[in-house]
């Protein structure tokens, strides 16, 4: 069937490349997420994207955030997570803001002895991020200029928690650009660095 990958038994078992992609709201990591996967299928992997978010929306109203249950979607995104990374995927591209390291151990409780994972930062000024918000009328809590605020300040009193490997401003860096640096980088490693704008 064409489009149809099968991959062969021999590469169950074998432990996906997981890259976490991080940052504060609106950022542009689902942005830089799609562009990555496009990459990576194109290169023939199988790719898989597990948003945080998404698991987050799957309570109904009033919502994660407001049942207290987002903590709950982060263990719920983790075991996901998990659960693929032990199947025959090339690649799983995590997203969300996973900042603590109360959230870091939710995230990774679930995965694969073997797991390696390669946290990915993108991040954008306030101003920028709450801009964009503004603009997605399908965004609706991030909308919000205290919510907003409030979460970009979590993300800046919480970035030395994260294990980041590589930073990306994507205010100085299209989408196309950070997911091309990713596959160079990631793929074809040499330590860890902040990207600078050119």
């Amino acid at each position: 069937m064409p489009g149809l990958h099968v991959a062969p038994d021999a590469t169950v078992g074998v432990v996906a490349d997981l890259v976490m992609l991080t940052g504060p709201v609106a950022a542009g990591k689902s942005t830089v997420a799609e562009q990555l996967a496009r990459r990576l299928t194109h290169d023939d992997r199988t790719v898989v994207v597990a948003d945080v978010d998404d698991v987050a929306d799957m309570v109904g109203t009033p919502g994660a955030a407001a049942a207290g249950l987002w903590f709950a979607a982060h263990e719920a995104h983790g075991a996901l997570v998990g659960q693929w990374m032990r199947t025959a995927i090339d690649v799983v591209i995590a997203v969300g803001p996973i900042y603590t390291v109360e959230e870091q151990a939710a995230f990774t409780r679930s995965l694969p002895d073997a797991t390696a994972v390669r946290w990915v930062v993108i991040d954008a000024p306030v101003a920028i991020t709450f801009a964009r918000a503004q603009a997605d009328p399908n965004r609706r809590l991030s909308r919000d200029p205290e919510f907003h605020h409030a979460a970009h300040r979590r993300f800046r009193d919480l970035l030395p928690a994260i294990p980041v490997e590589l930073t990306f401003d994507s205010s100085a860096f299209s989408a196309d650009e950070i997911a091309d640096t990713i596959v160079e980088r990631v793929w074809h490693p040499t330590g860890a660095s902040v990207v600078e704008a050119p």
